[in-house]
């Protein structure tokens, strides 16, 4: 009877500790869900717009110059973001574009600025790092990535006679078209570092622009070009004072298909999954008054499949070319500056 009751005891004493963890582990599951959920920002949004104006004029001037001048360029930032429990959805477009008027020229434009730069993302964060002890957890997201880059119009290298008859470049020639899966860790509104270990990247351009041979990396003869390789991006902005935005953006991509190209049994230009695209976007926003203001850009770019449009040949003793380079090697800079309209929201 003793031994019975004994085992009664111990089975009630049993279910009780079961009951008990059983209402403890619904309590922290609802506790994580409330975490979860009121981790919810909605939508966010934020953008810059700034159009500069530089005109000029000389008359009778005696050192000289172009009589009339008029530049005018415009820049658009935006940015649309929504957290929503353990997901994320931002989305940014950058739009660049510029154009010279002078008088020497009939006033015909000549672009000083021009590019598309779209891309979406959404993640998806574990629910137990969204509530983690751990920062780096707490901040990081798994990430799929979506990116668009091209121009507007033509473009033409000015020092030929006939221009017009040869742009080197428009509108989807080249496009690029980004796909990465990754993770990203956003440190709140300043800083963020997206890193993917598969990313694959589609280059696109008209037939005209590889007749001769590759343009923009893609073959002689060939329109589009696969990539895939590994891909980072990271961003960051800060006001260095009152009046004073700065935000920069490092994208780097490294292909794991790179390779020598082989013409005749000779290798005309090496390449490898260490030579990486380096693109280093860094812009000074001033602010001047409530809608006047000023924006300083400058953009670093490094492609082995570009050159630049500027190049200068060296050749040894026999005549054979050695080294094929423009006036920052394969450094390609672009810097714009313009003092005008300029509006933050």
């Amino acid at each position: 009877m003793k031994k019975t009751l004994l085992a009664l005891a111990l089975m009630t004493y049993a279910l009780g500790s079961y009951g008990q963890r059983d209402k403890e582990s619904d309590k922290l599951q609802g506790d994580l869900k409330t975490k979860v959920e009121a981790k919810n920002e909605g939508w966010s949004k934020s953008g810059l717009i700034n159009i500069g104006l530089t005109q000029g004029m000389l008359e009778n001037w005696a050192a000289g110059g172009e009589r009339l001048s008029l530049a005018v360029n415009g820049q658009f930032n935006g940015i649309a973001a929504r957290v929503k429990g353990n997901k994320v959805w931002e989305n940014t477009c950058d739009l660049f574009y510029g154009l010279n008027y002078v008088e020497s020229n009939a006033f015909k434009p000549r672009k000083i600025d021009d590019r598309i730069d779209v891309s979406s993302r959404y993640g998806l964060q574990p629910k137990k790092w969204t509530v983690s002890k751990n920062r780096i957890k707490r901040n990081t997201y798994l990430m799929g990535l979506f990116r668009f880059q091209s121009q507007f119009t033509p473009g033409y290298d000015y020092s030929l006679p006939n221009y017009e008859a040869a742009p080197i470049s428009e509108f989807m020639s080249p496009a690029y078209f980004t796909l990465a899966l990754g993770a990203e860790y956003r440190g709140g509104e300043k800083f963020s570092l997206f890193f993917s270990p598969i990313a694959a990247k589609f280059t696109t351009v008209h037939s005209n622009y590889t007749v001769a041979g590759p343009a923009f990396g893609v073959p002689k003869g060939k329109t589009n070009r696969l990539e895939l390789g590994a891909y980072l991006t990271a961003r960051y902005k800060t006001n260095l004072t009152s009046n004073v935005l700065y935000s920069t953006r490092l994208d780097l991509y490294s292909n794991y298909l790179a390779k020598n190209t082989v013409e005749n049994g000779l290798v005309v230009r090496k390449d490898n999954p260490g030579n990486i695209d380096i693109l280093w976007d860094n812009f000074f926003a001033i602010k001047i008054s409530k809608f006047i203001g000023a924006g300083l850009g400058v953009t670093f770019l490094y492609d082995n499949d570009q050159p630049g449009q500027k190049t200068k040949t060296t050749t040894d003793a026999n005549g054979i070319v050695t080294k094929t380079y423009g006036p920052l090697g394969w450094i390609q800079l672009k810097q714009v500056l313009n003092v005008g309209f300029s509006y933050k929201f």
